[in-house]
């Protein structure tokens, strides 16, 4: 039997309290992914003071608020109402000043050009079907010479899940060439998503030509607390995690 398409703004709906009960993101610092070393740690966005950062994909809003927290004028744009009312109700709760918005990542013409000085994204452009659009609108809004920091599943680890069996594997089970749209299972929720691989020369392709200088590419060991090992063994294998990469992060700066 066919299922019909996913519509995401719905998907996430139905996943989002399931998933933010779960994997309880802190708001102290921003977060690169499972597992990964956070903001505090990695510095890549330096002091943020003072600084006005978009962040498309914000989920639940936590990178949003702890930017707000560190002094930044933050705004967040997710497809999910029900993300959105979860980061509205955290940030009330947290006494950070957030402006969060509906939308898709591939269109911020709500915004105008050249009004922030970083764009900020944590597993999310995984989920944008046009992704050419999102980084030409990334670009768009940012000024000259600003910061797109963005992270990522590592492309590599895609080769190891099984579709078949709808689990990840220690062998490779796919092509890492083959670029095509995944449909998946949240193991937590049982809610089917879709996300679309790109290897990493064509993320940089990407960049390129939208106007985008890239300046680093990480790709960080597991940082592990007991708290965090419990918070995501739901969602991500650990085992896999400490032998291929889990995360990608990019970081690239908009051309004069």
């Amino acid at each position: 039997m066919t299922r019909p398409p996913i519509d995401m703004r719905a998907a996430w709906n139905r996943t989002s309290a399931t998933y933010q009960e779960l994997h309880q993101i802190p708001v102290d610092s921003a977060h690169y992914g499972p597992w990964a070393p956070d903001e505090n740690h990695l510095r890549l966005l330096g002091d943020v003071r003072g600084k006005r950062i978009l962040e498309p994909g914000c989920g639940g809003g936590q990178c949003s608020i702890a930017f707000a927290l560190q002094g930044a004028t933050a705004t967040g744009v997710d497809l999910s109402d029900e993300q959105l009312a979860f980061a509205r109700n955290l940030a009330a709760k947290s006494g950070a000043a957030v402006d969060f918005y509906q939308g898709d990542a591939a269109d911020l013409s709500r915004f105008a050009g050249a009004s922030f000085d970083i764009v900020f994204s944590a597993y999310a452009l995984a989920y944008v079907e046009d992704i050419t659009s999102c980084l030409s609108e990334a670009a768009r809004v940012l000024i000259p010479g600003g910061l797109l920091v963005f992270s990522l599943d590592h492309p590599f680890r895609d080769c190891f899940w099984d579709e078949e069996n709808d689990e990840e594997s220690l062998t490779p089970a796919r092509s890492y060439f083959l670029r095509d749209a995944s449909e998946w299972q949240f193991s937590t929720s049982g809610e089917w998503m879709r996300s679309f691989h790109r290897t990493i020369g064509d993320w940089t392709d990407l960049l390129r030509e939208a106007g985008f200088q890239v300046q680093r590419i990480l790709e960080p060991e597991p940082v592990l607390t007991p708290e965090e090992e419990n918070s995501w063994a739901e969602s991500y294998d650990l085992e896999t995690a400490r032998l291929i990469p889990q995360t990608i992060i990019f970081v690239a700066t908009r051309g004069a």
